[in-house]
């Protein structure tokens, strides 16, 4: 199964081309003066800070600890929001003239958030604790901070609690009745900082909340819009130099307009490195040194650091995927994986990549002393800090919001939460199921695709988390050639016309498709600038390649091979009653519909668009309803309840096969249709082609021994049962045996061919 959604409605508005429109639509913009707003942000747009929750408190009690001389310490977090967070607070307080340093708990060894030893000894080094980007569940720390004397501000933007803990001051963008509620936490204490100093000495670290915005995943509406598309402008041309000493280290040249997506994919994974596996620190002292050559000596550590990240994940991804293998995701809704020796700063990440790969909320665990710690990952509409309340009593802590959390649990308790947390997620599903979804904008046709699109779609820039890159749907579009690039062939090139435009695209890490490709297309792509030996033009970056009306080709040797598993074995004795018309669809998974022919497995792909389609196989082991064209049951198939044959059953003994690579409970078989008829008799060889095939392999030829490569195919086929030659193991001629008289009736594909 699968979900093709538009997020809006076509529309209209003056002066704006109608895509444009409804792409402002989909973001909330349905008239010119909100258009021009949205597409023109400026510092006018902000919020005055003191509308925050406790604001006036908070600037109170600094003043007051600059009065008296006290000293304030910053209790951050280890990734990108908490390091951003953390030296903007802290530029502020010296800026505004009280003394101040940071603390940043371990991920390692002291794990996320406010926790009991960190307040101990802090209470002997400063009298005020500021936290940011943590601390909203933090009831019992508080609690002790208060009691060694200290005075305690929180700072933060996850979930809040049903009960606050006792600070003096609790900066929330979710409290009270600030406007805009989804701040990140280096966005709450540049609020802050702008409470204290004013606008325009908060500018200074305004590039800082615009990192941590989009590194940290809030939605990239409204103020955070405001943050980014200023704090990019200046970190274009920034003069911090643990910014301008990453960048380089990134590729990234000064001067040039920066986009979100840089910081998303370079700045902000190398500052969360130092996090990941080792200390938070040097993030924060990149940010904030004024010395260049140690800007570039961090820069360099965390790029070094940001390597190591990577194949340590893939390592913890590999072994987290390897025990998916064979288990059965069609009864289930949620992973839950643990291993014993994970390091605890890539289990996020891992749970990411697996949300993504299977669209099941993914929770990774690994062993950190007596207890199982790790992070969690939404998917599709799961809130999955709702679900995570659901099993509070079984954990030992957690906190997080709908799309990310962290938690921890004591061992003898992980089997029963992998159970509750998938009951959960069942409760917070209903009726509804973990559907794929392949989302878009809206319709554009190829001839669209132009520069002036390009440029036009720019002014939705910054793109992040509820405004996204703008994607179209593109529907039954002509292939006229694929082919794949990249130093590991690992990329398609496609070129793609459609009544009479032509244009290029390219879809990355999508060779595999290209085996598969019919020749009508639809996709899902952004419209983009490809510039090349000096030439700029329009390209597409497919995202999603999906079938257009015409999904299957007729393929004589794919076709061939199903028939080969089919009847290898002859047709046996017995068959199914016939159904008289193809059944109803029940429910999203467990039936698959098996096609020899083409025709009718476009017949299906229309009449069920929804449903996922294969050639081969159908291996998806979440078990969604499928359509699977030349089916080869030797192959490796998911499970499935209900199989229904529909161009007819080719014999008894494929049943049996089907029944053994799905463990279905129920096989169905419509009448042979007039496809499958004629099939059989295309892929029969005659006595002479037999005779032809055999002469040649006498004469030493391997290869175009008939014009057919369906009937070449099953001639080997017959001939290595007639014990005349051997195959090697896809089917093609391997050697010659020695040669007996016998007749081709005693070969039981050629039988069941015949009769």
């Amino acid at each position: 199964m699968r979900k093709l959604t538009a997020r809006a409605a076509k529309s209209h508005i003056p002066g704006y081309p109608d895509y444009l429109a409804t792409l402002l639509s989909a973001r909330g913009i349905t008239d010119a003066a909100s258009a021009e707003r949205y597409l023109n942000p400026s510092y006018e747009h902000l919020y005055d800070p003191y509308l925050m929750n406790d604001m006036e408190k908070a600037v109170s009690i600094i003043r007051e600890a600059r009065a008296q001389g006290k000293t304030a310490a910053v209790y951050g977090d280890y990734d990108a929001d908490g390091v951003c967070a953390s030296a903007i607070l802290l530029e502020a307080l010296h800026a505004f003239g009280v003394n101040a340093f940071s603390y940043i708990p371990s991920r390692l060894t002291e794990g996320y958030g406010l926790n009991m030893d960190a307040i101990s000894t802090l209470s002997g080094q400063a009298g005020l604790l500021i936290s940011v980007d943590c601390g909203i569940n933090a009831i019992s720390e508080v609690k002790e901070a208060k009691a060694q004397g200290m005075c305690v501000i929180l700072t933060d933007h996850h979930t809040v609690p049903e009960e606050l803990p006792p600070a003096d001051a609790v900066l929330h963008p979710q409290l009270g009745e600030y406007p805009f509620p989804s701040l990140c936490g280096a966005g709450v204490a540049w609020k802050l900082a702008c409470a204290l100093l004013g606008l325009e000495e908060a500018k200074k670290t305004l590039e800082l909340a615009a990192l941590a915005t989009v590194a940290d995943l809030v939605p990239l509406q409204d103020e955070n819009r405001v943050i980014v598309s200023l704090g990019l402008k200046m970190m274009s041309e920034t003069k911090r130099l643990g910014l301008m000493s990453l960048k380089k280290v990134c590729g990234i040249r000064e001067g040039v307009p920066m986009a979100s997506e840089q910081i998303a994919y370079q700045l902000a994974p190398r500052l969360n490195a130092g996090g990941r596996l080792s200390t938070a620190q040097q993030a924060l002292d990149l940010l904030l040194t004024e010395d260049r050559d140690e800007a570039e000596r961090l820069a360099n550590e965390l790029q070094t650091l940001n390597q190591e990240r990577r194949e340590v994940e893939q390592q913890v991804l590999r072994e987290a995927s390897a025990q998916l293998v064979g288990r059965d995701l069609s009864k289930i809704r949620s992973l839950v994986l643990f291993g014993e020796n994970w390091n605890p700063g890539v289990v996020g990440l891992t749970a990411g990549k697996l949300a993504e790969r299977w669209n099941y909320p993914a929770i990774v665990l690994t062993k950190n002393g007596e207890d199982y710690s790790g992070s969690g990952r939404s998917a599709g509409k799961i809130d999955l800090h709702g679900a995570l309340c659901a099993c509070k009593d079984l954990l030992t802590r957690f906190g997080g919001h709908k799309m990310a959390a962290g938690l921890a649990l004591k061992p003898d308790d992980l089997n029963a939460f992998t159970d509750r947390f998938d009951l959960a997620v069942r409760e917070q599903l209903g009726e509804d199921d973990l559907i794929p979804e392949t989302v878009y904008d809206t319709t554009l046709t190829l001839n669209e695709v132009s520069l002036d699109t390009v440029s036009k779609l720019d002014l939705l820039a910054p793109f992040g988390l509820n405004n996204p890159p703008p994607v179209f749907l593109m529907e039954d579009l002509q292939v006229v050639s694929s082919r794949a690039v990249g130093s590991d062939q690992s990329h398609l090139k496609l070129t793609l016309a459609q009544n009479g435009a032509v244009r290029e695209g390219i879809a990355f890490g999508q060779a595999k498709s290209q085996t598969v490709l019919s020749k009508e297309v639809s996709i899902v792509a952004s419209v983009d600038k490809n510039e090349f030996n000096g030439k700029t033009t329009a390209q597409l970056k497919v995202r999603s390649l999906l079938p257009g009306q015409t999904a299957y080709v007729d393929d004589l040797s794919l076709q061939a091979r199903a028939m080969i598993t089919a009847l290898g074995n002859g047709k046996g004795e017995g068959n199914l009653k016939p159904l008289k018309t193809l059944p109803e669809l029940k429910g999203t998974r467990g039936t698959l519909f098996v096609a020899y022919t083409a025709k009718t497995a476009n017949d299906l792909h229309r009449q069920y668009p929804e449903l996922q389609t294969f050639t081969g196989a159908a291996a998806d082991p979440r078990s969604f309803a499928a359509i699977v064209y030349a089916p080869d049951f030797s192959l490796n198939f998911a499970r499935f309840d209900r199989i229904i044959f529909s161009d007819g059953l080719p014999s008894v003994y494929t049943k049996t096969l089907a029944e053994k690579a799905t463990g279905a409970l129920s096989v169905d078989a419509l009448p042979f249709s007039p496809e499958m008829t004629a099939l059989f008799s295309d892929l029969t060889p005659s006595l002479d082609e037999l005779r032809q095939v055999y002469r040649q392999l006498r004469k030493g030829a391997r290869k175009d021994l008939l014009k057919h490569p369906g009937k070449e195919l099953i001639s080997l086929k017959i001939f290595e049962q007639l014990n005349l030659i051997t195959l090697n193991e896809s089917g093609g001629f391997q050697s010659l045996l020695p040669m007996i008289r016998i007749t081709p009736q005693n070969s039981p594909l050629y039988r069941a061919l015949t009769t």
